[in-house]
């Protein structure tokens, strides 16, 4: 491979198509992929009133997966108000192609800053996220960089890093219960040598850049990944040196479930003595639980083996088992609800809460589009709030009457399994609810705790929460009104969109359509029908804040699914004889392409090959030489096409 290649670099418009193949992309395949609360003294004035805690540790954290930095930034004040203490950024590395959210996944640099936002949107939202005590976490991919299957890097790559003593080159990864295996083979992109001493200056290069930034903490990307000190890696030991708060994504086991549980057991401890862990074995059964309109009564997983409370990490779901077609894309976003109101109450631990993609296909979910804003609901706030207030106070964990049941000293979390309003009485567990009246935080339904029972009615939602104290302090934010989805989204029929209000009166809409009307949080209103393909439909909100008129404006364009798109490929660099275009919708069988593979010839112009294709405006292509091979294609060997729309 020609180290001098060009960087490639991809545009596909709903116009025009044009993508530019370098030789490294020809020639190169690759996959995708407890302390007490702050107090007004110790956090800012505009802070303290939203209650949160004032470590990581001991708060949830919000996943703003695949946020542009400039919109986690616009919704501090509607995180706040929901009592997250943290954020979560995607990956910020430059990383690799664009479109699909695994591309943030295989990075080329430990430099700050990609197409999610700059290292000065990084600055600055970690500086007015500190004006509301939110603590800001970047994922970071430090295991591996961009490269193929076989374990080879990119020639795009850092150049002081393109040299084989920074790599395992071990070949890919086969067995999963083989430690060895799991820490020096690859796992679909080339593996770092971690127990290099360059790589470590360079990633904690990198992270203390972060925390110059601003960062607070670290969410370290395939961490199970990386070996430990036992196994001759000082790269966890050096990693903490930032100070920074960190945990790492540990999958399953980090042997393997067909490994001895004694050895699992004893790399976690070694995991949890330096940084915190993923604990998705125990957070999978109980959203499993749930699903199923059942309780268990099972405690917890890696923290009741050894590992401390405060070093684990819990979630309903993750953006893995979301947007790799996984186990609970098909799942409503109520029993996520439900399995976070669980897993986020429970005492010294961190339980993350996924910001959903709009989109369900793991090819069409794409980076930089904002996700749901489910995390506002009212029964998600009401347990943040709880947890906050709850920092340091024991815990008794139990089920009964089909309900989760989590006993705080000074209040409880009940959770119907099953989902929906219910009349129930439960145990005080361990007596630890003081005995009186309660009011639930979501319903304000009255609930009656003696020194063994706590009785009362579970709303719509399946969750209840009460305490002591549980009325929060009213922050006072200016107010603000905001769309979703984002500036910019195409559609090619009609849009539903979501308008959003907090702490504002007097919240007006208009759409370039004529519409216009009153909204309260949450109101949704469809647009697009009386607008042609190829125009714009503009939304306007308008509202009364506590400092004057605050306002949002998105505009949409409608697209014709139909319309004729041009793609254009330069091959100048990788010289292939022909080149054929394999386009086709969703799965690419049999009536979802637009001819059988290799798929259809491109014209050769004098400075591109072309293709005209119609109807496949949101479809997929992939680019190879027409003979079969499976290293000329682009992208690799059973990776999916690129987006056309994308």
């Amino acid at each position: 491979m020609n180290s001098e290649t060009q960087k490639s670099r991809f545009k596909i418009g709903s116009k025009i198509s044009s993508i530019v193949l370098s030789a490294a992309l020809l020639a190169t395949t690759f996959t995708g992929l407890g302390s007490a609360l702050s107090t007004a003294a110790d956090m800012p004035v505009s802070a303290a009133s939203y209650g949160l805690a004032s470590k990581i540790e001991d708060g949830n954290i919000l996943h703003c997966f695949n946020w542009k930095i400039s919109d986690i930034t616009a919704a501090l004040p509607k995180i706040a108000e929901a009592g997250f203490t943290s954020v979560q950024t995607s990956p910020v590395q430059p990383h690799d192609a664009s479109g699909p959210w695994y591309w943030l996944y295989q990075p080329l640099d430990f430099t700050v800053g990609n197409d999610l936002g700059s290292e000065q949107d990084i600055k600055t939202l970690c500086a007015e996220a500190d004006k509301y005590g939110i603590k800001v976490v970047v994922d970071v991919v430090a295991n591996h960089l961009a490269g193929n299957n076989a374990g080879e890097w990119k020639s795009n790559i850092r150049g002081d890093l393109n040299n084989s003593q920074y790599f395992h080159n071990q070949g890919p990864a086969s067995n999963w219960n083989d430690r060895k295996e799991i820490i020096y083979k690859n796992i679909g992109m080339p593996d770092l040598n971690s127990e290099n001493d360059h790589v470590q200056e360079v990633v904690l290069n990198y992270i203390n850049a972060l925390k110059a930034d601003g960062v607070d903490g670290i969410r370290w990307d395939a961490a199970k990944h990386i070996g430990l000190p036992s196994e001759g890696c000082g790269f966890w030991p050096k990693m903490v040196t930032s100070g920074l708060y960190n945990y790492g994504e540990i999958l399953d086991y980090p042997a393997g479930g067909e490994s001895s549980m004694d050895y699992n057991n004893s790399l976690m401890k070694e995991y949890g003595s330096l940084i915190g862990v993923t604990d998705p074995n125990y957070s999978g059964e109980i959203t499993g639980a749930i699903r199923d309109g059942k309780t268990t009564t099972n405690t917890g997983g890696w923290a009741n083996k050894g590992i401390p409370a405060n070093r684990v990490v819990y979630w309903p779901e993750s953006h893995d088992t979301y947007c790799n077609d996984g186990w609970t894309n098909g799942l409503s976003e109520d029993i996520m609800d439900r399995a976070y109101a669980v897993l986020g109450s429970r005492a010294n631990s961190q339980t993350l809460y996924l910001s959903r993609p709009f989109e369900k296909a793991h090819n069409s979910i794409m980076y930089g589009v904002k996700g749901s804003e489910r995390f506002a609901n009212k029964s998600v706030a009401a347990v943040n709030h709880f947890h906050n207030a709850m920092v340091g106070k024991k815990e008794y964990f139990t089920a009964a009457e089909n309900c989760f049941v989590v006993c705080r000293e000074g209040g409880a979390t009940v959770v119907n399994a099953g989902g929906g309003s219910k009349q129930v009485t439960v145990p005080n567990g361990g007596g630890l609810v003081p005995a009186g009246e309660y009011t639930d935080e979501i319903t304000g339904s009255k609930w009656t705790v003696t020194s063994s029972t706590m009785s009362g009615q579970i709303g719509d939602s399946g969750i209840a929460v009460f305490y002591k104290g549980g009325s929060q302090p009213e922050p006072d934010p200016d107010g603000s009104v905001s769309l979703s989805p984002s500036d910019g989204t195409t559609f090619d029929s009609t849009l539903t969109v979501t308008l959003s209000c907090s702490d504002v009166s007097n919240a007006k809409y208009t759409t370039s359509e004529g519409d216009s009307g009153e909204f309260t949080n949450g109101k949704t209103i469809t647009i697009g029908s009386s607008t042609k393909a190829g125009g714009t439909v503009t939304v306007s909100l308008s509202a009364t804040g506590k400092k004057g008129e605050v306002t949002a404006k998105a505009t949409y364009k409608k697209v014709n699914p139909n319309e004729k798109v041009t793609v254009n490929v330069d091959n100048s660099v990788g010289n292939w004889s022909k080149v054929y275009a394999y386009v086709y919708n969703g799965a690419g069988g049999a009536g979802n392409q637009m001819a059988a593979w290799p798929g259809t010839e491109m014209t050769k112009g004098s400075k591109y090959y072309t293709l005209d294709v119609t109807g496949y405006e949101k479809g997929f292509v992939i680019f190879n030489d027409g003979t079969g091979s499976a290293s000329n294609r682009y992208p690799a060997d059973q990776q999916p096409g690129l987006s056309i729309g994308g």
